[in-house]
């Protein structure tokens, strides 16, 4: 179920992986390219293999970035890099787009789907659900936002959180030393 409400501004089809209440994962195993390079912007958390590469390849093929990716890549490597990859072409390799925050992490080839797999289960049986829909829909609606207004709502939030089943479960759990059991309320 998309998250609700969703800022008019995120409203095209592929923004929908920031609509899911749940963190989306990328496993990147190797090139990424055009229209796969613009897709891989919009997930949550992006893992590379150490074998990836990434190239936006519109400039050397008289295109123009699509699909969003000239408002999505900016606000994750900043303007100089988005311009150095629009414009160039060129290829980088996975850990030059981790040093400027194109993916999160980089692995050896053969340990990224275990890696990617174990990230997806910690983020599932140690996170609360109710906790990262709530935090995913603020991070990509406070955008559009100024500090003041996303402070208001983050505290907003917070207060929410005290009366809520998956608190009361986080601080039992924590003070039982053991792994949290959370619903999602």
């Amino acid at each position: 179920t998309p998250i609700t409400p969703l800022h008019p501004a995120l409203d095209t089809p592929y923004a929908y992986p920031q609509s899911i209440p749940k963190p989306v994962l990328a496993a990147i195993n190797g090139p990424v390219a055009g229209l796969g390079f613009s897709h891989m912007l919009y997930y949550d958390i992006r893992i590379a293999s150490d074998r990836a590469r990434f190239t936006t390849a519109f400039a050397r093929r008289g295109l123009i970035s699509e699909h969003g990716s000239s408002w999505m890549l900016p606000r994750l490597v900043g303007p100089a890099h988005a311009c150095d990859l629009f414009f160039s072409g060129r290829v980088i390799d996975a850990e030059e787009a981790r040093a400027m925050g194109l993916v999160n992490q980089v692995v050896p080839h053969d340990e990224l789907l275990p890696h990617v797999y174990e990230r997806a289960t910690e983020l599932a049986t140690l996170s609360s659900p109710r906790s990262i829909a709530i935090m995913k829909r603020l991070v990509y609606t406070h955008q559009f936002t100024d500090l003041a207004t996303a402070s208001a709502e983050t505290d907003a939030e917070m207060l929410k959180s005290f009366p809520s089943e998956d608190f009361r479960e986080g601080v039992a759990s924590f003070l039982d030393k053991r792994p949290p059991r959370f619903t999602g309320r």
